[in-house]
């Protein structure tokens, strides 16, 4: 019995008497149908990978002639060959080496050096520095507002805070701290504004321990 397994084609042709018999099919199988046909010793087998070697069951005919009767390129019959790929050769020496000791990096001085800026909370001071050198926005008119320049204002701050510290809400005692002066109102007033803002869908309340604070709605923050 054949020793190859998987997939395998027999062939077996006599051109001069018009016999010409191929199976294709698992190797057992392949063979357990030649013995029922009566033909084991005749003909010859191969794997039916592209890549496998042809192999002899009959000295009958030579490599020429099992090439030419089966009809299949002799090239793709060669497990040796060698495949030559497109470009320069690969060169691992030119790909430098990197070894680092794990939870050696410092994640913050490498976000510098890439001028990422780390996340933090903005101090009242500071926004109020930064708000107090804009011109007056131009009001809200795109939108129902009930106050389209104060909302303008808030907006402004509300970027800052995203866009410069990376954050997504701010306390309210920061809001009335940096920004009372522009929102015009303060205190419990203030309070009632931002929370009629948020029954709007244009900011999110962000609860937070026994305080919460107020955020920009996505949507709401890139308009104009």
């Amino acid at each position: 019995m054949s020793t190859l397994k998987g997939p395998v084609r027999f062939r077996f042709r006599v051109p001069e008497e018009d016999v010409d018999v191929l199976i294709q099919g698992d190797a057992e199988w392949v063979h357990s149908l030649r013995e029922d046909l009566g033909l084991t010793d005749v003909g010859w087998v191969q794997p039916m990978a592209t890549t496998g070697r042809v192999h002899r069951e009959q000295d009958g005919n030579s490599d020429d002639e099992l090439d030419e009767s089966d009809g299949e390129d002799p090239i793709l019959l060669q497990s040796d060959e060698v495949v030559e790929l497109p470009g320069p050769p690969p060169d691992p020496s030119r790909i430098p080496t990197v070894r680092r000791v794990i939870g050696e990096m410092d994640l913050d001085a490498e976000m510098e050096k890439l001028g990422i800026e780390h996340p933090r909370s903005p101090s009242a001071e500071e926004l109020s520095e930064i708000i107090s050198e804009m011109d007056e926005p131009e009001p809200i008119m795109s939108q129902v507002s009930t106050d389209p320049i104060a909302e303008a204002w808030l907006q402004r701050l509300m970027r800052i805070a995203v866009r410069k510290f990376g954050v997504t809400a701010l306390p309210i005692s920061v809001i009335d701290s940096a920004a009372c002066e522009q929102l015009d109102r303060s205190g419990t007033e203030l309070e009632l504004w931002l929370e009629g803002m948020w029954r709007l869908g244009k900011l999110v309340k962000v609860h937070g321990g026994d305080r919460f604070g107020y955020g920009p709605s996505p949507r709401w923050l890139e308009a104009d």
